[in-house]
């Protein structure tokens, strides 16, 4: 993977990411999920401002010039860009599955997943994103003098 390809997959991603989550939790209450408001919103205040910060990182980068140079083994980028964003994708989906399934409303009542359950898996998976992805950010969308 180029440098290039992986800015832009870094910035689609972040942006399917936000999408997703926001359209799911902003409907949630109102398709009959069991996360109620204003909880759904304060998952998305824990979540969302992760992705936001790496996007505004690519935004600020877009206006500058020149584009620093970087040397990067490229034989791992493809494999270190995609590879948090896919653990991400896979465990926020389990954990919802999760909740949801043992939140409905003919499971038994008080062994559902707690809202600090979800919260705290939905943190731990942001951790492993955040743990390679801001480190190929910060180089990846860096200013010329910081590189």
């Amino acid at each position: 993977m180029t440098l290039d390809a992986a800015r832009k997959w870094l910035i689609l991603a972040n942006l399917v990411v936000i999408g997703a989550q926001l359209v799911f939790l902003f409907l949630a209450p109102a398709l009959g999920y069991p996360l109620q408001s204003p909880k759904n919103l304060e998952l998305l205040q824990i979540i969302t401002p992760v992705f936001v910060g790496y996007l505004g990182a690519a935004a600020h980068f877009v206006f500058k010039h020149p584009t620093p140079a970087l040397r990067a083994k490229n034989q791992y980028l493809g494999l270190l860009i995609k590879g948090p964003f896919i653990v991400y994708g896979l465990a926020a989906v389990a954990i919802f599955v999760n909740f949801g399934l043992s939140n409905r409303a003919d499971a038994q009542i008080g062994e559902g997943m707690s809202i600090e359950a979800l919260t705290g898996s939905m943190t731990l998976c942001l951790a492993v994103l955040t743990g390679v992805t801001g480190v190929l950010n910060a180089y990846l969308f860096a200013s010329p003098q910081q590189t």
